[in-house]
């Protein structure tokens, strides 16, 4: 049942063809603009930290391409405008988990951008640019499973963040914070191997690094051996973790319905 929702997910993204291309073009804006950044700061430079400038273009360029992944799925204002409208009432009385729904949902629009937009466009740019990246068979198999787990992660995260409409109603500003939050401690934009000792310790305490900073670390080999299994498990736990909560915020959700408008 589950998966003919993915099915539709994507039927339903591929009727929105100029969404793909508007998608793809600001991915090649935000890829630009970044390795423009970084091409200024390491001006003169070989290395940063020990870190080249090609492998930091490789890192830009994975990371905006699991950014675009992500970006694909678009739970959080789902459940915000079912909350608001009462519609959330009709999801809980239909035969099926909504969270697990919601779930495939995104996997359907996901695959269908990652095989129309992210997988042509960034293997021409990864011949075109050719970043420093020396990925082995074993690297890139460690690389998809971590990439998984970053998916599943912040899905949960989102998830539970849009559960708390049901107490809220409007999340917007809180949901700026909740953004910028992901975006500066999931090593997104900026390593976190360039943060401040302390505010790398503060990162590395938080689940945002699972997200995006593990899986591009082991795709530009900065995690090497018995670090990447490590930073593996540390992402299991997180994911268990992000899991459990959102299951316990869900069952709490459930209990309490505001019907706004009709």
């Amino acid at each position: 049942m589950y998966w003919e929702f993915s099915r539709k997910s994507f039927q339903r993204s591929a009727a929105y063809r100029f969404d793909v291309w508007t998608r793809i073009a600001g991915n090649i804006m935000f890829l630009f603009m970044w390795g423009f950044i970084w091409y200024a700061l390491y001006y003169g430079k070989e290395t940063v930290g020990g870190v080249s400038f090609q492998a930091m273009l490789g890192y830009i360029m994975i990371s905006q391409a699991l950014q675009g992944i992500h970006g694909a799925g678009a739970q959080l204002w789902e459940i915000q405008e079912r909350v608001r409208t009462g519609d959330i009432a009709m999801e809980m009385l239909r035969p099926y988990d909504y969270t697990t729904r919601m779930l495939f949902s995104d996997l359907g629009s996901i695959f269908f951008y990652f095989i129309t937009a992210v997988l042509p466009l960034y293997t021409v740019l990864f011949l075109v640019l050719k970043p420093s990246v020396s990925l082995t068979l074993a690297q890139m198999g460690l690389f998809i499973v971590s990439a998984v787990l970053g998916f599943l992660i912040r899905f949960c995260i989102e998830m539970t963040f849009g559960l708390f409409t049901f107490w809220l109603i409007e999340t917007g500003g809180v949901e700026d914070v909740f953004y910028f939050s992901i975006s500066l401690f999931s090593g997104s934009l900026v390593p976190l191997w360039f943060f401040p000792g302390w505010l790398e310790q503060v990162a590395h305490y938080l689940p945002f690094q699972a997200i995006f900073f593990v899986p591009n670390s082991i795709f530009v080999g900065q995690l090497k051996g018995p670090d990447i299994f490590n930073a593996l498990l540390g992402q299991a736990i997180w994911l268990l973790l992000c899991f459990v909560i959102l299951r316990l915020v869900w069952h709490r959700a459930s209990m309490k319905i505001v019907i706004q408008g009709g």
